[in-house]
């Protein structure tokens, strides 16, 4: 497994290696792609999200799902803060849109993310969603 798959994210948009490292501050890209290497791997593996019937969620399950979803939270703000203007460019504003409403009905349903974690977008959710 490569070192990059081996990072835990951080909410200043750094990486932390699982040992005791200072934060490292990397560019957005390299960030959005960690973050989806992490998730991955995250997701294929079955002590975490168990893939034969009858097989019980670990008692962390709720919890890894809580960060993977906070995390991909991340990546709507960034969009709609540095790239929304481009998104519009292409056309693509109603798809951006409806995605993310999708996502925010379903972590709020479900109490999927913190009610914090949600403010960054909180003006522009409540106009769309509402």
């Amino acid at each position: 497994m490569s070192m990059a798959l081996k990072q835990v994210f951080n909410k200043d948009r750094t990486f932390r290696p699982k040992r005791k490292f200072e934060p490292t501050a990397v560019p957005a890209p390299k960030y959005m792609s960690l973050l989806m290497d992490w998730i991955e791997v995250q997701i294929n593996n079955e002590h975490i999200f168990p893939t034969n019937v009858g097989t019980p969620f670990p008692k962390t399950f709720m919890q890894v799902a809580k960060k993977i979803l906070s995390r991909l939270f991340r990546v709507f703000v960034h969009v709609y803060i540095h790239h929304f203007d481009r998104v519009s460019q292409m056309g693509a504003e109603a798809h951006v849109n409806t995605c993310y409403k999708h996502f925010y009905y379903f972590v709020t349903e479900f109490n999927l993310t913190d009610h914090k974690e949600l403010e960054p977008l909180k003006e522009m959710t409540s106009q769309m969603c509402h």
